[in-house]
């Protein structure tokens, strides 16, 4: 064995131990594993996207050149705090807290954890830690194996979840009239087929061919095993869908669908956030019976080590496919998509919010008058996984889902 071969393993082995010395840290000392998450784990792991990635990623680490940090963006500074949620309870096999959130009343925050427990926070404002003691807990019928999105339209609570029964997970939507007591939910739509993975879940209300009903999202993609019903007219996975109230059964709006991650509706606009695979997560204007491309055209790459051919179509337009308005070439881990009202800043008008997995950031974002094209993205750190986000419109602030041990981070702007 050479000399370099071993500095490999010895290297691989040492994150291997730190990686379950960290683990075992947040599970049984949470605060000392917190310390490490904030203090050294951060910078651990930038140190070993620096060797092992790309030696440019420590320019950005430390600073780069007119690039702005919290509480500081280009044009706006911003006051930026975070709530923990000591109530959240921690995802299978994993130390992350994810959520989703929903404003209620303007000013109180409905926290649904990864399986399905609803939270009423009345005042998010004026504590840094908020206890089971603190909140509302809201009682169901729902039994969820993992929540995937939840939505408030009117006096309705939408939920869409994974249903597990036995080894078999299906694809469900649900609703019941919002009240503090009891949530009776009815079944709004239900998938019966059985899949080992599902994603997607996301929702929004819309009026299609003069009905109102929801628009949401549906995927079982599985990493790299990729198969052909995002193609599939027969198949309602890797597509966008649209349901009207008083109907049971959807329609595919659109196809060619990877993993949408997030889904908003302005007027009737509609546009969708996509992860791609190894790279090419994607913003896309969402039109009726459309072909996105996948999985032939994506910007990204297969997992694995690089070809020497590109493995996806680059190209999306020459096969008749919708380009995408924008794609991240270096991935994000792309999730949920809010538009920003004006009245938020004069610096930013008629921008959008785009929020991330992976890369821990938010992303201002601006489109040209007819959403033909992305004018600018401004990257904002935020150092955590932000699952969802949300606007509180009296309030004037970004409430973001924080996951990795779950927190509501606040972002407003400065008196």
């Amino acid at each position: 064995m050479t000399n370099k071969v071993k500095k490999y393993l010895l290297f691989f082995v040492t994150i291997f131990i730190f990686l379950l010395a960290h683990n075992f840290l947040v599970n049984k000392y949470e605060k000392l594993g917190h310390w490490l998450d904030d203090n050294i784990w951060y910078r651990f792991n930038a140190a070993k996207r620096i060797i092992i990635y790309e030696k440019s990623f420590a320019d950005r680490f430390y600073n780069s050149y007119n690039q702005k940090y919290l509480p500081q963006t280009l044009f706006l500074d911003l006051d930026y705090k975070t709530t923990k949620l000591d109530f959240l309870k921690r995802n299978r096999n994993s130390y992350m807290r994810s959520f989703f959130i929903e404003i209620i009343e303007g000013k109180k925050v409905l926290v649904t954890d990864a399986y399905g427990d609803f939270n009423l926070i009345n005042d998010v404002f004026n504590k840094n830690e908020i206890k089971s003691k603190d909140v509302k807990f809201i009682k169901s019928n729902l039994i969820i194996h993992r929540t995937l999105d939840t939505f408030l339209f009117e006096d309705k609570i939408f939920i869409s979840y994974v249903d597990l029964n036995d080894t078999c997970k299906s694809f469900k939507i649900a609703y019941a009239k919002f009240n503090t007591k009891y949530l009776n939910f009815k079944n709004f739509y239900n998938n019966e087929s059985c899949k080992s993975h599902i994603q997607g879940g996301k929702m929004q209300s819309y009026k299609f061919e003069n009905k109102e009903g929801l628009i949401f999202s549906l995927s079982s993609h599985i990493w790299n095993k990729h198969n052909d019903e995002p193609q599939d007219e027969n198949s309602f996975f890797g597509k966008i869908l649209f349901q009207d109230f008083n109907s049971s059964e959807p329609i595919i709006f659109s196809k060619g669908h990877r993993i949408n991650q997030g889904l908003v509706v302005v007027d009737n606009l509609i546009l969708a956030t996509e992860h791609g695979p190894k790279g090419g997560d994607e913003i896309n204007k969402i039109e009726f019976s459309e072909n996105y491309g996948w999985p032939i055209s994506s910007h990204g790459v297969k997992y694995g080590k690089n070809k020497k051919k590109p493995y996806y179509k680059i190209s999306h337009s020459k096969l008749g496919f919708k380009e995408p308005l924008y794609s991240y070439i270096t991935a994000i881990g792309i999730s949920e998509i809010i538009k920003l009202p004006n009245s938020f800043s004069d610096f930013w008008q008629d921008n959008f919010i785009i929020s991330s997995l992976n890369r821990g950031s938010i992303y201002r974002i601006k489109f040209d008058k007819d959403f033909k094209k992305l004018l600018f993205t401004e990257e904002i750190f935020i150092g955590r996984r932000i699952r969802d986000i949300k606007y509180m419109v009296k309030e004037k602030k970004i409430i973001l889902a924080l996951e990795n041990r779950g927190e509501l981070g606040i972002l407003s702007t400065k008196d």
